[in-house]
């Protein structure tokens, strides 16, 4: 293939596939220095990148609302047959995102070989499991001679005009205090840490932080409340209290981020945050643990481990040991031993 002029990439998934999947954007600009390149995503996740300074635009597809259905995919195809692509990469492995490229008419398709989609693509990559899912987006270039090297880390870009002094004043936090966040929600039960455990966290770390964080959603507000129920004056709750982009910049200025298995972990892990990721029901050897070497892993060595690729509802063995095994101390201890550099 002659060198891309238009190179689109295609991440619609969780938050923290599309923070993963970032590596990607600059190395095909170093892969092809002349394309021009663009990025689909989720309209939630799109303040995440639509500052990246490699990126021309980012195109948002809003899979569960206006978009759904075959229409929404047929508008979408459109759009991007409109921009003439040359090259589509595509770490999602959904059927809908490979169907919208190849009605799109984007002459290269590159996915992965496990996909649901697999036989639309053009040139098909050997997903390796045992890999980190940066290593796995990476290997997408293997075709045009890409992906080898050490790979260059997730890369979230905040808004350039959010002034973080007033958002730090607006949620009543010091300019200079020294800050650690905690985040004890999770789409999936069994990759909760008990939000008792958290509270119980904040105030075992009263004489290392000026301040505790406590992030979550709107609709994980009663976690939250919970972690304050057992947390100290110093603590403050943020459910549903900041857009995207303003937990990504109040995250950038923390000192450390204590977190269960998701999405903010990743996005912590992106700045170079030193996270401590608490794992139940499922485990880092997935390619899914926090990317870099400033972390550590709390886990459980138990024999039901894992019990499913994403989360589970309920424990299945009904004793939630993963989590209710793993206790402040050892926490703590993790933290401690993360930010002494051990």
């Amino acid at each position: 293939m002659a060198d891309p002029r238009r190179i689109l990439i295609f991440q619609t998934a969780y938050l923290g596939d599309l923070v993963l999947a970032t590596p990607l954007i600059d190395a095909s600009q170093a892969l092809f220095p002349g394309a021009a390149i663009d990025l689909v995503t989720l309209p939630a996740w799109a303040p995440l990148v639509e500052h990246h300074p490699t990126l021309r635009q980012v195109i948002t597809f809003d899979k569960r609302g206006a978009d759904r259905g075959l229409g929404g995919t047929r508008r979408l195809a459109r759009r991007l047959r409109g921009e003439q692509y040359d090259l589509a990469l595509c770490p999602h492995p959904s059927f809908r995102s490979a169907l919208a490229l190849r009605i799109a008419g984007i002459p290269e398709r590159v996915g992965f070989h496990d996909s649901a989609g697999a036989f639309l693509w053009t040139r098909k990559v050997r997903r390796d499991h045992a890999a980190h899912e940066v290593v796995r987006v990476l290997s997408l270039l293997e075709p045009f001679g890409g992906g080898e090297g050490a790979p260059a880390a997730p890369r979230v870009a905040l808004d350039p005009k959010l002034d973080i002094a007033s958002l730090k004043k607006r949620i009543s936090i010091g300019a200079s205090e020294k800050l650690v966040g905690l985040h004890p929600g999770s789409a999936w039960a069994t990759k909760r840490w008990p939000a008792q455990r958290f509270g119980e966290l904040a105030r075992a770390l009263r004489s290392e932080f000026d301040r505790v964080l406590v992030f979550g959603t709107a609709s994980e507000g009663p976690i939250v409340d919970e972690v304050l129920r057992y947390a100290d004056e110093r603590t403050v709750g943020l459910a549903g209290a900041l857009s995207l982009s303003e937990f990504a910049a109040i995250i950038s200025q923390l000192s450390a981020f204590v977190t269960n298995d998701s999405g903010p972990m990743h996005v912590a892990a992106s700045f170079g945050v030193p996270v401590v990721a608490i794992f139940g029901s499922t485990v880092p050897a997935f390619g899914y643990g926090p990317f870099g070497t400033r972390h550590r892993v709390v886990e459980q060595g138990l024999y039901c481990r894992p019990c499913g690729p994403h989360g589970r509802t309920a424990c299945p063995e009904k004793h939630f040991r993963c989590m209710l095994d793993t206790d402040v101390a050892a926490v703590s201890a993790a933290l401690d031993a993360l930010l002494a550099g051990h």
